[in-house]
């Protein structure tokens, strides 16, 4: 009979279980990694994955979540840096260091590929809280800066989660993509930005 694993195991485990998660995300994607692979990583049996995951896709959604306060964390740090700008300028340094840190972590690919697989395991009305760096996140992070808008809520979030899933086609447009959405952040601050 096996023995329980110890608290400073499980924590080991759920370290190795999440870091393989994460390399291989970034690698060959969520459907392309076996459970295997990710037992092997950690030591485990693919029995004893259970005791730590509901399932692999569960793992993954951890993983996009701390992606997403990564990305939150790097963008707000332009917030409080840029305090001496007028709301307008702060809302749009803070957006596009967003975007900036979704390209730094490089999940470009698995925002495109995996996060709509992904989007398939959690209930319908919490899908897009599930995104990384959603709309509403990036939205609530305004908010949370005293930044105020011109247009309704609804508006807005839609404005930033259009800019947001340009970034899914950066690999199309090369060179010119940064320039062109520091232009369309710049340009929706300006108008939906009191």
């Amino acid at each position: 009979m096996a023995l329980p694993f110890t608290d400073e195991q499980r924590a080991q485990i759920r370290k190795r279980l999440f870091e393989s998660a994460q390399r291989h995300a970034l690698s060959i994607g969520v459907r392309k990694t076996s459970l295997d692979a990710l037992t092997a990583d950690a030591g485990i049996s693919k029995s004893s994955f259970y005791k730590f995951y509901e399932s692999k896709e569960q793992l993954f959604l951890e993983v996009a979540g701390c992606w997403e306060e990564q990305i939150l964390s790097r963008a707000a740090r332009t917030l409080e840096t840029k305090e001496h700008l007028g709301n307008k300028a702060r809302a749009a340094a803070f957006v596009f260091a967003a975007f900036e840190a979704v390209h730094q972590l490089g999940v470009v690919r698995f925002m495109r590929e995996d996060m709509p697989y992904l989007n398939s395991f959690i209930p319908k009305d919490k899908a897009r809280e599930h995104c990384i760096s959603s709309a509403s996140s990036i939205f609530e992070k305004l908010q949370q800066a005293h930044i105020r808008f011109t247009a309704p809520d609804d508006t807005v979030r839609s404005a930033i989660e259009l800019m947001y899933l340009s970034i899914l086609s950066i690999s199309d447009l090369g060179e010119n993509f940064f320039p062109a959405l520091r232009a369309m952040v710049e340009g929706a601050c300006e108008k939906l930005v009191a």
